[in-house]
């Protein structure tokens, strides 16, 4: 009797086991299809213009793309602080900013740097440089005299607040002093790249037009209908649940028999 009822139970599990696992060799997976995508990525070095600003295409492949633009008038800033160096027409320039509460000049001062060789002491806390005369004994020069003797007058040039001046090969403002730093302003062309990968949205454009890319057969497809892109990923989600669930049918109905089928046919005690 143990043995025909577990019989019984393990065709049940059997059977329910199979009819899962039918299932799931018959469902189709539902697949993401955007139709009429509003810009399609088809091949590097394409240009695509979204609301009058063109974007080129500078990389596409493996699921992702990147596209680049030019803001010809992008804005940009420095903070010099004071007795910092920066280089300036081809020289390392001392920034000095003049010692007062509300300076409105500064001055960018040619930094002339002494050989490795020349000897220097302080005295005092005053620098001077050891040199030797001409009946050999040694003479101590002030290092600002020296530099003069060596290089001359330094090159220097006065920012005002308000002025414009060439930096960088740019038109550049001075648009702040103050006695810790001096701040330019100026505007210069601009690349910015923006990356794209399969199932991310992006904002593309001036007006900030929102995409969903979707990578197809090497191309991207960029559609502005999100809401029924994401409806379609949802439908995967839910569809890859259902396969999860049957998967678990099947395997615990599998086993489940298989135990039952080994429990039953025990040889009996005695």
């Amino acid at each position: 009797m143990q043995r025909r009822a577990a019989g019984v139970y393990v065709a049940v599990f059997l059977i329910i086991a199979a009819g899962a696992y039918s299932l799931i060799g018959a469902a189709q997976e539902p697949t993401i299809e955007v139709d009429n995508p509003q810009k399609t990525l088809e091949s590097q070095g394409q240009n695509v213009t979204v609301d009058g600003r063109q974007y080129n295409v500078t990389s596409l492949g493996g699921g992702s793309a990147e596209v680049a633009w030019t803001n010809e008038s992008a804005r940009f800033s420095k903070t010099l602080s004071n007795n910092t160096t920066v280089q300036y027409q081809n020289e390392t320039r001392r920034v000095v900013i003049p010692n007062t509460s509300d300076p409105n000049r500064a001055t960018l001062r040619e930094v002339q740097n002494l050989s490795n060789d020349t000897q220097t002491v302080t005295q005092n806390n005053e620098t001077f440089v050891v040199t030797n005369g001409s009946q050999g004994n040694k003479t101590l020069v002030p290092v600002d005299e020296y530099k003069r003797q060596q290089f001359g007058e330094p090159n220097t040039t006065t920012l005002q607040q308000g002025n414009n001046f060439q930096f960088a090969n740019n038109s550049t403002t001075v648009a702040n002093i103050t006695n810790q730093s001096v701040v330019l302003r100026w505007t210069a062309p601009k690349t910015n790249t923006v990356s794209i990968s399969d199932g991310s949205t992006v904002t593309l454009g001036p007006n900030n037009k929102r995409f969903v890319a979707h990578a197809e057969n090497g191309k991207m497809l960029l559609s502005t209908n999100v809401k029924a892109y994401n409806e379609q990923k949802s439908e995967i989600a839910h569809f890859n649940e259902r396969i999860a669930g049957l998967w678990g049918v099947t395997i615990i109905s599998f086993l489940a028999a298989v135990l039952l089928g080994m429990l039953g046919y025990l040889p009996n005690k005695g």
